[in-house]
């Protein structure tokens, strides 16, 4: 399908941005609907960031696909032509009513921008020059990031000069509002790497890491356990307690099937499994941090019950939220940690219930597909109890890649 240059263009665009996954160097954008009470919010502001530019030859290269699918996509939009209908209806309805039309249009663009990214690796997904381009590319970031948190860890603040060109916040262990942690007496920084937060690192690696466990087509042992190793390493680091519990339960559910098999390699997985558990128990950090997770939750139950059919509108969570009183006086803004409770808040019950109905047949179809269970089961768990996977735009993209190679679309040709 390529020509010699064309396949190695290809392969460099496609590692550039499996590089760059991680990375949340961009450009913020504030307009007046940005502020709440004069503040600045990073959420409510349009970025660009440098993912994007890499996606760009993706996204053009969908589109190209796409348009020679056109009779294709005729007949299936002809057969699904009312589910198709309900589905604008509703949507013609979230942005009648939205707090802000303009938030609206930027969380448009980026569900297309997430649905051509899917498309392009879901089409590509059988390509052996796509699918190395993306391992590589994973790996050197995971090697980058590595380093970095290592350093942060132990000088306790950011490293900036270079790193900050890859999106790395400048911060010390003074900064208000840092992440720290408390293991068994002693404090640290929790390393950001180059994203927002720990906790979004962690999951970020911990969906890598069993989507790695599962690919049976890298045959490279050695690449293998450095695609295990790395994210490991970075989950552990990230002292995120939800994180390190997810690990331990997505790798017991992973090797269960091993146990009676090698009872020697069990007793090791459970020593292994009992000392993580133990040390996720023994990390603290914010005491207020459950009280807050509590306050989003009411906040975002009011604000359902407030626009059941509507909701909010995409986008515009956060200008709902801000309606309620503040009861943190330190803390500010974020959106609800519970992805489930922030998309029926943004979206409607009615328009949430189709989206929902529309994901449980993809994965009625995939029920058989083994490598996407973990990968599925880290977003679902994870997303309980955060927001990341429908905020943060390393989150969000990754999550496109890893589906677009693991799903399929007809059960005769389930596998990844």
């Amino acid at each position: 399908m390529y020509s010699k240059y064309g396949g190695a263009l290809l392969w460099l665009v496609v590692f550039l941005f499996s590089l760059a996954l991680p990375f949340q160097l961009g450009k913020h954008f504030f307009f007046p609907f940005s502020y709440l009470s004069g503040i600045r919010i990073d959420y409510l502001a349009p970025t660009f960031y440098l993912t994007d530019i890499f996606s760009l030859p993706l996204i053009l290269i969908s589109i190209f696909i796409l348009f020679k699918k056109f009779k294709e996509i005729k007949i299936y939009i002809q057969k699904n032509i009312l589910i198709l209908i309900a589905f604008c209806l509703l949507i013609d309805i979230n942005y009648y009513f939205s707090l802000s039309n303009e938030l609206w249009f930027y969380s448009l663009f980026r569900v297309i921008q997430w649905g051509l990214i899917f498309y392009f690796f879901w089409s590509q997904r059988k390509r052996k020059l796509v699918y190395s381009a993306v391992i590589f590319g994973l790996l050197g970031g995971s090697f980058l990031e590595l380093y970095l948190s290592l350093s942060q860890l132990s000088t306790r603040h950011s490293m900036q000069g270079l790193w900050w060109y890859l999106g790395e916040r400048r911060f010390y262990m003074s900064t208000p509002g840092i992440a720290k942690a408390y293991l068994f007496g002693k404090e640290f920084i929790r390393p950001y790497g180059t994203f927002s937060h720990p906790n979004s690192m962690a999951g970020f690696y911990l969906f890598l890491y069993v989507f790695f466990l599962g690919q049976k087509r890298i045959t490279n042992l050695f690449i293998k356990l450095l695609l295990l190793i790395l994210p490991s390493f970075l989950i552990l680091l990230s002292f995120s307690r939800t994180a390190i519990v997810a690990y331990v339960g997505l790798n017991i559910l992973h090797f269960s099937s091993q146990f009676m098999n090698c009872k020697i390699c069990a007793l090791a997985k459970v020593a292994i499994a009992c000392v993580l558990i133990i040390v996720a128990l023994n990390i603290s950090g914010d005491r207020d941090s459950m009280n807050k997770r509590a306050d989003f939750v009411q906040k975002s139950i009011s604000i359902i019950k407030q626009k059941p059919l509507s909701g909010s509108g995409a986008g515009s969570y956060l200008i709902a939220q801000h309606a309620y009183p503040q009861k943190f006086s330190t803390f500010f803004e974020q959106p609800v940690h519970n992805i489930f409770l922030l998309t029926v808040a943004q979206l409607g019950i009615p328009l949430a219930i189709l989206l929902l109905t529309l994901i449980i047949q993809i994965i009625r179809v995939n029920k058989k597909n083994a490598p996407l269970l973990l990968p599925l089961l880290a977003v679902l768990g994870t997303g309980m109890i955060d927001h990341y996977w429908l905020t943060l735009q390393q989150n969000v993209l990754v999550t496109a890649v890893i589906f677009g190679i693991l799903l399929v679309y007809e059960e005769k040709t389930s596998g990844a």
